[in-house]
């Protein structure tokens, strides 16, 4: 009967009903709210708008990027300055309680920088500090998990123990992993000419952040970024955030193979299936 009476319905109110159907089953996609807590590594590009970007172009819930960063900063510093409880207890700006919460060590692993890009400190601090913050995270109801980074572009052994470095403590405190540190690898082993740095040899280029949001976009929803946009625009960022006065500007723009490639590499070390991700 219901069907009868909407075969009778005008021509122009159908299509306004099926209108307002359609809008209102695109606002009500699954969001999925994820808070990065680091330092350049997160800001450089805009890395929590490129996975929203990623998020809201594929099928699936759009993952809604924030993040709370300090330039060079460790994990213990961001329990030390004192801001981290309230951003964890106030939840994003439109209310509710963040999904995610992702832990980005600094890269030497939580130690004093003594100059040398190629030394890696030990990772007592950096495992007492997720320690500290996991248990913070998961009182106010997150899910706390790990960032893992990347070596330095000189030193590709540092991949290794930088690996060992986090996936030890997520075993030891059954934290997920978001290795966007092997996918770097991984990169490197099959196209050593690809470059994801910029001049320092450090922080990522707009290619690298990209790679770092597939991963990241992967392993939140569990489902394949391949299919995201190539290109994808948003604010610029510094260390306090979005820089409100400046227009939005393009974030990565990559050929398609390029994009390509690098969501393949992202579903492969993620394991997700190829395709789950594509509209």
């Amino acid at each position: 009967m219901a069907f009868r009476r909407f075969k009778h319905i005008p021509m122009v109110a159908a299509l306004i009903a099926l209108a307002v159907t359609t809008a209102w089953c695109q606002v009500r996609r699954d969001t999925i709210d994820v808070l990065l807590v680091g330092n350049s590594y997160i800001y450089f590009n805009n890395l929590p708008e490129m996975i929203e970007g990623i998020s809201t172009a594929l099928d699936g819930p759009i993952v809604r990027g924030a993040a709370h960063t300090h330039g060079g900063s460790t994990l213990r510093r961001h329990i030390e300055d004192g801001h981290l409880p309230s951003i964890l207890s106030e939840g994003p700006e439109d209310g509710g309680d963040w999904d995610w919460v992702l832990l980005q060590e600094q890269s030497t692993l939580g130690t004093a920088y003594d100059g040398d890009p190629g030394v890696l400190g030990s990772p007592d601090a950096f495992h007492a500090a997720t320690r500290d913050l996991a248990r913070m995270v998961r009182a106010e109801g997150a899910t706390p998990a790990l960032y893992m980074t990347w070596a330095k572009e000189a030193f590709p052994s540092q991949s290794e123990t930088l690996s060992q470095a986090y996936l030890s403590i997520g075993a030891k405190l059954d934290l997920e992993v978001v290795i966007v540190g092997e996918a770097w690898a991984e990169v490197r082993r099959l196209r050593p000419e690809f470059s994801l740095y910029i001049s320092d040899g450090s922080h990522p280029n707009a290619a690298g952040s990209y790679l770092a949001a597939c991963v990241i976009y992967a392993a939140v929803t569990g489902r394949s970024p391949l299919g995201a946009p190539r290109e994808l625009r948003g604010a610029p960022w510094d260390y306090a955030g979005p820089v409100e006065s400046s227009a939005p500007t393009i974030l990565v723009s990559l050929s398609d193979a390029d994009a390509q490639f690098l969501q393949a590499i992202a579903a492969d070390v993620v394991g997700v299936p190829a395709g789950d991700g594509v509209q």
